[in-house]
Parts: C-alpha cells; sequence; structure tokens
C-alpha cells in the first residue's frame, strides 16, 4: 500500500544484514508523487539525512522493481520506467545501523521533464532536475521528509 501524502513511507524501515548476521546499513521504501512515473535517466537523486547525519549520494543504493541501482546507473538507464504506485527501497550503507527508535529521515530528490533527457540547468545547482511535486499549499520539504520508528 502506498501512502500518498509523503514520498517517505511509513512501512519498510528497518536495518539491512548481510548473509552472516552483520548489520551493514538501513533502508527505507519512498515513491514519488510525479503523475506518471519516470524513466530512471529522468531520475535525480540526493543525499539522505538522518537525524541530522548526512550519507552522501554516491553511498546510496535504489532498488527500483528489485534491481539495485547507483545514482550515476539510473542517469544512463532511459530503458526502465519507474510506476508511481511503486516504491524504490533506499538502501544507506552504516556498519552496526541504526539504533532503535525514532528517527528523522529525509531525502534530496528530484527529476527532469520527461520531455527533455539532457541535464537540464537547476535553478539551485542542486543537481536535482528543475522539477518536483506540484501540490498546491504542501512544501516540497514536507514531502520528503518524516520521523519513522525502528523496530529491532
Amino acid at each position: 500500500m502506498i501512502e500518498s501524502h509523503c514520498c517517505i513511507q511509513m512501512r519498510g524501515f528497518h536495518n539491512l544484514k548481510d548473509s552472516s548476521g552483520a548489520v551493514w546499513g538501513f533502508q527505507f521504501r519512498f515513491h514519488t508523487l510525479y503523475y506518471k512515473g519516470l524513466w530512471l535517466s529522468q531520475v535525480r537523486t540526493g543525499a539522505a539525512i538522518v537525524d541530522g547525519v548526512v550519507y552522501p549520494k554516491e553511498s546510496l543504493i535504489w532498488n527500483i522493481q528489485g534491481i539495485d541501482y547507483t545514482r550515476e546507473e539510473m542517469l544512463g538507464r532511459g530503458d526502465q520506467y519507474w510506476q508511481i504506485n511503486d516504491p524504490a527501497v533506499v538502501k544507506v550503507p552504516k556498519p552496526g545501523g541504526l539504533a532503535q527508535g525514532y528517527h528523522d529521515v529525509s531525502v534530496e530528490f528530484g527529476w527532469v521533464n520527461n520531455y527533455n533527457r539532457a541535464l537540464e540547468q537547476e535553478v539551485d545547482g542542486s543537481g536535482l532536475g528543475n522539477a518536483g511535486p506540484l501540490l498546491p499549499g504542501v512544501s516540497m520539504e514536507s514531502i520528503k521528509q518524516r520521523r519513522l520508528l525502528l523496530v529491532c
């Protein structure tokens, strides 16, 4: 089930373990509010910020339709489509993961319009594209950040 009012989903927030049981990071689910979905080459991702700690965009792994991608890999994938109702899983490497309890989670995210795949000049130079959710009365920040509970 998709929560339509916020990009960061309440479900799917937990630590990640490798095959030996060692915790190597954590994940959260994220979906775009763009009304048509996006080709991966349109997606512009930035850093994840959890409890004030910035995890660089280059370290994040975006799992879309069961396939892991880096930010750079997505830029070249004009053949893969991310449906609006299919949340991505954002995996964040952090040895030991996060402690049990509440965490403030946000992510930098944007896109370029589907009729122009070329890298476009951003107004702010962020690298996050020049488009975003246009919802009356809703700020960009309010839909890309959330307080989540991690239960071990």
